[in-house]
């Protein structure tokens, strides 16, 4: 059996490549022979926007002809959830360890030195995207990026130093919705707080803002701390209009359901709400992700208590003033 053969992918992946400079293109070739759906670009000219568009399996770029253009292209790629995980070959014949350490750093999953076989490159970008298969990082629910991504996002702000609220929001009475209508129902909740987050933080945050999805319901919003409340009266406000019709009539008219709680014991549970408790980097000086973590989920349990206190409960946020010091992990 030939390698080409054994080369050959099971199922066709696209492959955008950029700035190829070299005039023998042998090895585009036979990644188009094993599968590869190849399209060239000669610069990266709105190559930025065409990705986020069609989204490829993987990107190959020439670094001899894009110089610190594809430094910029990686950075921008892997700050984007949506193309995170996406793997970013670079090619390379005049070599430059400072330029070549600066695309790792800013995420490139490879390097390949020419001159170099077309089966050896085949198999670094196949192995490339198994690697990060591995690595998927999306919550199968929607689609929205898990916690290894928030973490990594995070800390290179802080690292940066740059102003970010995290919003750590988490549902109210979800369970008690789940035992009584079922695990579809309960999902379909779910998304719909996913796409809420997602309208938010679209409308009123600024670039680099995202939403991910931790788990269950648990998800959290890295914005500018100047969108708080924009973002967040959104999500609140939305969440208390939309939720209520996802009930049976009787339960939304009356404003609770029956349910039993924890230790088995029957209780009335008002209609879902949304709580959201808020760090941000304006009031505290926080070098850790974990610090920060832990000082949004205790602002989310302090959000959580005050909804319980109203007679008809209702969706709220609130940001921790503590102010003062420096925190560190």
């Amino acid at each position: 059996m030939k390698l080409k053969d054994e080369q050959h992918l099971e199922e066709s992946r696209t492959l955008i490549a950029v700035g190829i400079s070299d005039p023998d293109e042998t090895y585009l070739d036979y990644l188009r022979e094993i599968g590869y759906i190849l399209e060239k670009r000669s610069n990266p000219e709105k190559l930025y926007e065409q990705i986020i568009a069609q989204i490829p399996n993987v990107l190959l770029l020439d670094m001899d002809t894009l110089g610190n253009h594809a430094i910029q292209i990686a950075h921008k790629l892997k700050d984007n959830p949506l193309t995170y995980t996406m793997p970013i070959i670079i090619v390379v014949g005049n070599r430059d360890t400072e330029k070549e350490i600066q695309a790792l750093e800013a995420g490139a999953e490879d390097f390949v030195a020419k001159p170099f076989l077309p089966e050896v490159l085949a198999a670094r970008i196949y192995t490339s995207i198994r690697r990060n298969i591995r690595l998927q990082i999306s919550n199968p629910l929607t689609g929205l990026p898990g916690a290894v991504y928030i973490e990594e996002q995070t800390t290179k702000r802080l690292e940066r130093g740059a102003s970010i609220a995290m919003c750590y929001a988490d549902l109210d009475n979800f369970k008690a919705f789940n035992d009584k209508y079922g695990y579809n129902r309960g999902d379909n909740v779910i998304r719909i707080l996913a796409t809420i987050l997602n309208e938010g933080v679209g409308m009123f945050g600024t670039p680099g803002d995202f939403v991910g999805h931790i788990g269950g319901d648990d998800f959290v919003m890295i914005i500018d701390g100047k969108n708080i409340d924009e973002v967040c009266s959104y999500v609140t406000s939305s969440f208390d209009a939309l939720i209520p019709f996802q009930y049976d009539v009787e339960d939304m008219e009356r404003g609770y359901i029956v349910s039993e709680n924890r230790q088995g014991e029957k209780r009335r549970f008002p209609l879902m709400t949304v709580s959201i408790g808020i760090v941000t980097t304006a009031q505290q000086q926080i070098d850790s992700y974990l610090i920060m973590t832990e000082f949004a989920a205790e602002m989310k349990e302090y959000a959580k208590s005050l909804t319980k206190s109203f007679v008809t409960p209702k969706s709220l946020y609130r940001v921790d003033q503590r102010a003062g010091s420096k925190f560190k992990g």
